[in-house]
């Protein structure tokens, strides 16, 4: 699982080059300010029990517009990316989306970048953060026949949404030199679209090895999760060196093994709480069931990542 947002970005985010945009409890408000800025959309609330809110902020670098959201109520959109190209990223919660008939999971630790034309289908969580940077033509020119717009895996993937962040906490704290974290973000933004335009670049055969490496260790750890293991011992099944691996898990996911093993057993318990034939089981023992201690702890890191409560999910499937 990512980690959480450290509190100094958090802070950070909270800068004031960040200029409140909309702040509404009123769910009519927000369907006027977002055709607004999308055109033609249909959204819905999925939830009308739950109180909505949304806050929007918004700043600029370099002509990459940052828009910071948090929002409160399970929503769906319906739209037709036009214009400008946009990398979403969530920070906490998620949004379940289908991208030109393709479904994809953006969580915290992840990003979609939508195109000019994509068509997208969108159910949010019942709380949500994060950022969506407004990416002019002169700085990312739209990939034909993309295979899949989510960037979550790989050296280039994670250049880009670390940068993606470091753009948005100079648009909100403004410090000198700030648009050359905009040059940072296009450079990546570009090698990630390299990649990704025929004929392509070729893989490297160390960058296939960790990618490859990461893979098996996260099947090992996916078919243990109920047991406790370590880094030490998964390093020792893989025959890796302890830092060999964490290296590999940075430079592919973003995160060290422990906490990509912590977000494999959060995603089963959201696969438990979600089926039917748990009903019997408490909260408690569908936690213990994925490896993870029944905790409020638990509960909280579960609510950070998923963005509601284990018991909402369970309710509201």
């Amino acid at each position: 699982m990512p980690s959480r947002q450290s509190p100094s970005l958090r802070q950070q985010l909270q800068g004031n080059g960040l200029a409140t945009a909309l702040c509404t409890d009123d769910f009519g408000c927000w369907e006027a300010a977002v055709a607004s800025t999308l055109g033609h959309h249909r959204s819905e609330r999925l939830q009308v029990s739950v109180p909505f809110a949304a806050h929007f902020r918004v700043g600029q670098v370099g002509g990459v517009g940052i828009l910071h959201i948090n929002g409160r109520g399970r929503l769906r959109l319906i739209r037709e990316q036009q214009g400008l190209s946009v990398l979403w990223l969530p920070l906490r919660g998620m949004t379940a989306e289908r991208i030109n008939g393709q479904p994809l999971l953006a969580e915290p630790g992840t990003g979609l970048l939508y195109q000019p034309g994509d068509a997208m289908d969108s159910q949010t969580s019942e709380e949500l953060e994060g950022l969506s940077l407004l990416i002019p033509t002169d700085r990312h020119q739209p990939l034909q026949n993309l295979a899949s717009p989510l960037l979550a895996a790989g050296p280039l993937d994670q250049a880009v949404l670390s940068s993606a962040r470091q753009l948005a906490v100079a648009a909100a704290c403004q410090p000198a030199g700030m648009e050359h974290a905009a040059d940072r973000f296009s450079e990546a933004l570009r090698a990630w679209s390299d990649l990704h335009r025929p004929p392509g670049r070729r893989e490297r055969i160390t960058a296939r090895r960790r990618r490859e490496t990461v893979q098996q260790a996260r099947e090992w750890m996916t078919a243990r999760l109920e047991q406790r293991f370590g880094v030490e011992e998964l390093s020792g099944v893989l025959q890796l060196s302890t830092r060999q691996l964490q290296y590999s898990f940075l430079q592919e996911l973003g995160r060290s093994p422990m906490a990509e093993a912590k977000r494999l057993r959060l995603q089963r318990l959201r696969h438990l709480l979600l089926d039917p034939e748990q009903d019997r089981r408490s909260i408690a023992e569908l936690m213990q069931a994925s490896g993870l201690i029944a905790s409020g702890v638990t509960s909280a890191d579960y609510r950070h990542w998923c963005g509601e409560s284990p018991r909402r999910t369970r309710l509201c499937r």
